[in-house]
C-alpha cells in the first residue's frame, strides 16, 4: 500500500484532513493508496515566506523541507501541503512550494484553499441554504469561521471540522470550487489516477 502523508497549518487540520483525503480517494476510485492518519503540521509563517510583502510570497524552505524530512520518515509515497490562501496568491505560492518539496519527495504537491478552510466547509452547504442566512459570495469571505458560526453556533476548527468534512459530497464541492477541484486534480496526480474519475 502507498502512503499519502498531509502537511497543514491547522490545529482543526489535523483531524480533517485526512477524513476529507478518504473521501477524495473514494470519489476518485483509487485503490493501493492509504492516509496517514497524523498530518505533519507547521505553522502558517514556516509555509509562506511571509517576511516578504503580499500578495505573491514564495514557499519558505526551512518550514517546508522540516516537514518534508519527517513526511519522508513516514515512508510516505507522496506528500499534499493544503495551506489556507488568506490575502496571498496561490499561482505563485502552489508551484513555489512544490519544487521546495520535492527536492525531498518527488511525488509531492502543495494547493491553497481559497481564503481558508472553512470557505470549503461553507460551499458545502450550498448556495441556498448560504443565502437563507445571509452569506453571499463564500469565496470572498475574510472570516469564513465566524460565518460558520451561523451555521454551527459555536464553531470551533478543532471542535467541528472533522464532523463538517466528513459531511462533503466531493463530487458537489468540486462543481462549487475552483480551488478545492485543484486539491482533488493533486491527489489525482499524486496517485496517479484520472481526476474526472467519479
Amino acid at each position: 500500500m502507498n502512503r499519502l502523508v498531509c502537511i497543514v497549518e491547522g490545529h482543526g487540520e489535523v483531524e480533517a484532513i485526512p477524513s476529507l483525503c478518504h473521501l477524495v480517494l473514494r470519489h476518485l476510485g483509487v485503490a493501493g493508496w492509504f492516509v496517514d492518519k497524523e498530518p505533519i503540521r507547521q505553522p502558517r509563517s514556516a509555509l509562506v515566506d511571509e517576511r516578504l510583502p503580499g500578495p505573491k510570497r514564495p514557499g519558505r524552505d526551512e518550514g517546508i523541507l522540516r516537514a518534508m524530512k519527517l513526511a519522508r520518515s513516514r515512508r510516505a509515497h507522496a506528500a499534499l501541503l493544503l495551506c489556507d490562501e488568506d490575502d496571498d496568491c496561490a499561482a505563485t505560492w502552489g508551484p513555489d512550494a512544490s519544487e521546495r518539496m520535492r527536492k525531498l519527495l518527488p511525488n509531492s504537491l502543495a494547493v491553497m484553499a481559497v481564503r481558508e478552510y472553512e470557505t470549503w466547509l461553507l460551499l458545502a452547504r450550498g448556495m441556498i441554504a448560504l443565502g437563507s442566512l445571509g452569506i453571499y459570495k463564500p469565496e470572498q469571505i475574510r472570516d469564513a469561521k465566524k460565518a460558520m458560526r451561523l451555521l454551527v453556533p459555536g464553531y470551533l476548527p478543532t471542535t467541528h471540522q472533522l464532523s463538517e468534512t466528513r459531511g462533503i459530497d466531493v463530487a458537489f464541492l468540486r462543481s462549487q470550487s475552483r480551488s478545492f477541484d485543484k486539491f482533488v486534480r493533486s491527489i489525482a496526480m499524486l496517485c496517479g489516477t484520472p481526476a474526472d474519475h467519479g
